[in-house]
């Protein structure tokens, strides 16, 4: 089946919008059950390839002691991989915490790629890799929030 770039960049959004919103277990929907995860160029000590309850449960940790996160995820090229689609995206992160005396912000730019797949007739991430290009603000505020959560 062939999918427009829409409906790829609807399922990307998707997900950054539930991350936003706090609806982990509704961004947790557009995944496969397994998904490998590479955020190393964040500061991941490894490639991990995780049940979808495990990296629901780490955005839940990480995203929900900020005040306010906005995710920007803006589709640039698609391609064909055997069974899978690889998208290519932009990525802009706003994240905020007030009152923090280093620094109530933290900005990231980079790049996304995701690897999708059709599961029984629904296309479902099996693969994400963030890209980090650049960090502006309170590059330890993701450890404050992190600590707000676990509080």
């Amino acid at each position: 089946m062939e999918y427009t770039q829409d409906q790829i960049q609807d399922i990307i959004s998707f997900v950054a919008q539930k991350w936003d919103e706090r609806l982990f277990e509704q961004a947790k929907t557009k995944f496969h059950s397994v998904v490998e995860i590479d955020y190393t160029s964040l500061g991941a000590p490894s490639i991990t390839q995780d049940p979808i309850e495990t990296l629901c449960n780490n955005w839940k940790i990480v995203l929900s002691g900020f005040d306010k996160t906005v995710h920007t995820v803006k589709v640039t090229q698609i391609e064909q991989e055997n069974d899978l689609i690889v998208v290519h995206s932009s990525v802009n992160a706003y994240h905020f915490i007030a009152h923090v005396e280093e620094g109530e912000e933290w900005t990231l730019n980079g790049r996304y790629v995701h690897k999708l797949k059709s599961i029984e007739g629904t296309l479902k991430i099996v693969y994400m890799k963030l890209q980090v290009d650049e960090q502006m603000g309170n590059l330890k505020l993701i450890m404050e929030s992190t600590k707000r959560t676990m509080q």
